[in-house]
């Protein structure tokens, strides 16, 4: 009589499993909308990664004179991951990014304290 009990139970957690794992509806998606620019310079891969939410909105709009940006391309020979990471530990180095479709790092720094001539300098 037990494992008839048993064998029923287990039907019937077989045949509840589909059915359970199809029923959840996800309306918190956390999908990324990529806008296409046909600008040249840009990659609209590279658009992907900026946030849009009103926290950060202060930072776009804020006159900065003394933050710069400089791009300089790594080396094939180079790796990346030690280039960002001896980069983004230097004074004055704000935000650092990747492009890998030119191998290209993007620096945005503090001209107050550091230069672009001082960070290319000390990683090459």
């Amino acid at each position: 009589m037990n494992k008839v009990i048993a064998a029923m139970m287990m039907m019937a957690i077989t045949t509840a499993m589909p059915a359970m794992a199809g029923s959840k509806h996800h309306n918190d998606k956390k999908e990324k909308v990529v806008a296409v620019n046909n600008n040249k310079k840009d990659s609209h891969f590279d658009k992907v990664d900026k946030k849009t939410t009103h926290f950060d909105a202060h930072k776009k709009n804020a006159y900065r004179p003394d933050v710069k940006t400089c791009t300089f391309r790594v080396s094939r020979h180079d790796s990346h991951h030690k280039v960002v990471a001896k980069v983004e530990h230097m004074k004055g180095v704000m935000d650092t990014k990747w492009n890998p479709h030119t191998r290209e790092v993007t620096v945005i720094y503090d001209a107050k304290v550091t230069s672009a001539r001082y960070i290319r300098h000390s990683v090459a």
